[in-house]
């Protein structure tokens, strides 16, 4: 009698396991194929850093050497923060009882051990690979440590004879999806946003109208979505549009940045289009918080780019009176994108926690919470998940999608 091989089981992903990220979760699985985000090369001194990423405690130094290492936030011998701990003699020493440990976590030293023991090589701290590009700081926390996937040349970490600017690090107290799937949301833009840098734009005959909004369409793409919105353009046969991306795991690219912060008007658009990559790097710490990584690459011929934009953004204030009696925790917001995205996106609640009632118009995140479900369910299953890059493509410039400007009609 031949017996016959059971049919392995395809695990399945609904949509509340996204939001968690924890260990053992399948979202938190899932991050764990990819390279995250989790500090600024500027921002990382001669003292150690403690981040936390994916519901795990780390601590992140760079030795005397100029070596990256991420390790366990907590010394294995009894516990003690090595946040608190100094960087020496080849790596990270403890406050609490001395011993040392090399960016591969290697415990080095013991020094109240007996001088012929042979304890500290046995002793092998948690640790992860961590690697620089960009001015980022990036890190694999998956299974294969020794064989970790490519780090992705995303195109704004490239040099190219541009400019690039790394922006101030953001830390926010909710959970990372309800940031990520906002882009997948266009509509919000002329609602939400009316009030702020979208509402006070003038090309494209007010692109972002309330009343006249453009046409949104979704395109399923290699490394997640692209969001594309139009309008006809000024000639016969032209249309002006805006397209952002949303890459897997959560990186959200925009070309916009010009000409809702930076104010450039329709003449610029028409000789140019955008020139500016916006990328974001969203880093959860656990199920209600996460980081922003955000860097952006200007190939225009303003000198002053980055310093205009910050001069801009600085206006961006919050446009109406709030009452002496508004004990209301997020006021004031309205005239301030960031703020308006914090106060819609932060009461929100998680993704499977709350109730919906889901429209027309929600179709783009009907379907983007389709990919990134397919994303990890081809993780937990084996395979490699969208976004991943392979050793076939390590050399490869990854440029998401990302315009604003006029455009020959239908163009994609």
């Amino acid at each position: 009698m031949v017996k016959v091989a059971a049919k392995r089981k395809t695990k399945k992903v609904a949509p509340a396991d996204i939001p968690r990220v924890g260990p053992g979760t399948p979202a938190g699985e899932w991050f764990r194929k990819y390279w995250l985000a989790v500090g600024t090369a500027r921002d990382l001194h001669d003292i150690p850093q403690a981040v936390k990423v994916l519901g795990e405690e780390l601590v992140l130094f760079r030795d005397q050497f100029g070596k990256l290492g991420l390790l366990g936030l907590h010394c294995p011998h009894r516990g003690t923060s090595l946040e608190y701990g100094d960087i020496e003699d080849g790596g990270l020493r403890c406050p609490y009882h001395g011993w040392l440990f090399d960016v591969s976590g290697q415990c080095l030293e013991q020094p109240a051990e007996p001088a012929a023991s042979q304890f500290c090589r046995k002793v092998k701290h948690l640790s992860y690979p961590v690697q620089e590009l960009g001015g980022l700081i990036f890190a694999y926390m998956g299974a294969d440590q020794d064989n970790p996937p490519p780090l992705p040349k995303y195109s704004p970490l490239v040099d190219r004879g541009g400019q690039r600017q790394v922006e101030p690090v953001r830390h926010c107290d909710y959970n990372w999806f309800n940031f990520f799937e906002n882009s997948a949301d266009p509509a919000h833009i002329c609602i939400l946003h009316r009030h702020a840098g979208y509402g006070e734009q003038s090309w494209g005959d007010q692109f972002f109208g309330y009343k006249n909004m453009p046409e949104f369409n979704y395109v399923e793409m290699d490394y997640g979505m692209k969001v594309v919105m139009t309008k006809p353009g000024p000639e016969t046969g032209t249309e002006w549009a805006d397209e952002m991306s949303l890459a897997m795991p959560s990186i959200i690219q925009v070309g916009d940045t010009e000409f809702v912060h930076a104010k450039l008007d329709a003449a610029a658009l028409l000789r140019h289009g955008s020139q500016c990559e916006h990328i974001l790097f969203l880093t959860p710490g656990d199920d209600d918080h996460f980081m922003i990584f955000t860097v952006d690459y200007y190939t225009g011929s303003d000198a002053e780019f980055f310093q205009h934009l910050k001069q801009m953004r600085a206006r961006e204030t919050p446009k109406h009176e709030v009452k002496e009696y508004d004990r209301r925790k997020y006021m004031p917001f309205k005239g301030n994108i960031r703020q308006e995205d914090v106060m819609t996106q932060s009461t929100q609640g998680a993704l499977g926690k709350r109730d919906e009632q889901l429209g027309v118009s929600d179709r783009g995140v009907i379907k983007f919470r389709s990919i990134v479900a397919g994303a990890i369910e081809t993780a937990l299953n084996g395979g490699v998940p969208k976004g991943v890059v392979t050793q076939e493509r390590a050399g490869e410039m990854i440029q998401l999608h990302s315009f604003a400007g006029v455009r020959a009609k239908g163009t994609n």
